[in-house]
């Protein structure tokens, strides 16, 4: 292998001129190093360089870019979730100076800063109170350190069927088992009450019913339904706490709420708002949390508790967010939709334009079935692997198939479908 440049004839060449050298020598030794360790040179110094200036600028580059969803997934986590609503975006201006975070204005006390919005969700679901965190995660990890505490030797039940596997790799069983005992019950197929009661003794303070996510068992299958863990709990003196993660409902919520001490959902999955864990349910158990040290490390941020309130207040006053207005979309305006990007491409003679059917899905974990949709099926003069990853690096995220990209409909707001068919112009000009 050749010999790798100096340091300083990397930090002194003319073209980091104005550069911060420390962070430049900083991004210069990974370089090096990863050089090192795979064997590997460039053939020059203004190579070396380019390299070098490409991780300086990406250091620099806008945190987040533009990206058309035409993947047909509603709730994208890879694609940031929810799409926020505009005006609420436009009125968060107004922290870019102070706010009264955690401040009374009327008294000058101190003020607890989530107090209007668990008093928008109080209302909306009906709850005797509730509790924002910054994740659905740490409800989890929250409600057990609360009530069954691994370092009291206490002992939280939670059934077989349940040790799931969800999006990125994480298992809420393994959250779970890193702050409370966990006691199995059951199978993997078959749960029946009976199992939970057998395994309740001294140690047993919780019982937990985590959501399945897009994960579903049929056939010889038995689960314990939530209102019959809530009866059980009762007998016990125990608490019954049901992580909902992902439920689309509003009023199955406020059902649920009526058979247990306490739940938990995602306010981005159900609300269509920024990223947030709500627990809602009974005062005297939403109190222990608020007032646990954990308590402190999970709480929202200002920003999020700006967006999560205005979602709630258009909630309370019928607005429509975003995913609201997407799911409401029928058959016709999906079709119109598609047509319209179809008509942008039809003069495009080195690209094949289709309007299909599709189907669609909510995504981030919400169970239900299948959505109609429509999207474009399009192939051009390349490799339609090349064409994917070519239109995804432009933002535009469609779906590879065999032999096309499909641009599903569901999830592309109108608004843009012009902007999408000029970087599909775009890019077969560049490959001409």
């Amino acid at each position: 292998m050749q010999s790798l440049p100096a340091m300083h004839t990397l930090l002194d060449t003319p073209c980091f001129a104005g550069c911060d050298k420390s962070v430049l020598k900083a991004l210069a030794n990974e370089l090096l190093e990863e050089c090192r360790q795979n064997q590997h040179t460039y053939e020059n110094l203004a190579q070396w360089c380019n390299q070098l200036q490409a991780r300086y600028e990406a250091l620099l580059a806008p945190p987040f870019k533009k990206v058309y969803n035409a993947t047909g997934v509603l709730l994208s986590t890879n694609l940031g979730r929810a799409p926020l609503e505009s005006g609420a975006l436009r009125e968060l201006e107004i922290v870019n100076g102070y706010v009264d975070l955690e401040v009374d204005l009327q008294s000058t006390k101190r003020f607890e800063r989530a107090f209007q919005a668990q008093n928008l969700l109080k209302a909306i679901f009906n709850a005797p109170d509730a509790l924002i965190l910054n994740n659905n995660a740490s409800a989890l990890v929250l409600v057990a350190s609360a009530f069954a505490p691994k370092s009291k030797r206490k002992q939280t039940l939670l059934s077989y069927g349940q040790l799931v596997e969800i999006g990125g790799g994480f298992r809420a069983h393994e959250l779970l088992d890193s702050v409370t005992h966990l006691k199995l019950v059951g199978s993997t197929n078959k749960t029946y009450l009976r199992d939970y009661r057998d395994a309740c003794n001294d140690a047993s303070e919780l019982i937990v019913s985590v959501h399945w996510s897009n994960f579903s068992m049929e056939g010889f299958v038995a689960s314990v339904p939530s209102k019959s863990l809530f009866s059980l709990a009762q007998e016990k003196d125990l608490i019954f706490y049901e992580d909902l993660g992902s439920m689309q409902s509003v009023e199955d919520t406020k059902k649920a709420l009526k058979r247990t001490h306490l739940l938990s959902f995602s306010a981005d999955k159900l609300l269509g708002s920024a990223q947030a864990g709500i627990v809602l349910g009974n005062k005297t158990h939403i109190e222990a949390l608020r007032t646990h040290p954990l308590y402190r490390a999970f709480r929202v941020d200002k920003i999020t508790l700006f967006l999560l309130t205005k979602t709630l207040q258009g909630c309370l006053q019928g607005q429509k967010t975003p995913i609201e207005i997407f799911l409401a979309q029928d058959k016709d305006a999906l079709l119109n939709k598609a047509l319209k990007l179809h008509r942008a491409l039809s003069d495009l003679k080195a690209l094949k334009a289709f309007v299909i059917p599709t189907q669609a899905r909510v995504g981030g974990g919400v169970q239900g079935g299948l959505l109609e949709s429509f999207g474009v099926q399009i192939q051009a003069g390349m490799d339609v692997k090349a064409l994917y990853h070519i239109l995804y690096k432009r933002g535009v995220a469609g779906v590879m198939r065999a032999n096309c990209v499909v641009l599903d409909m569901y999830a592309l707001f109108e608004k843009d479908i012009s902007t999408i068919a000029q970087h599909i112009r775009e890019v077969l000009e560049a490959s001409a």
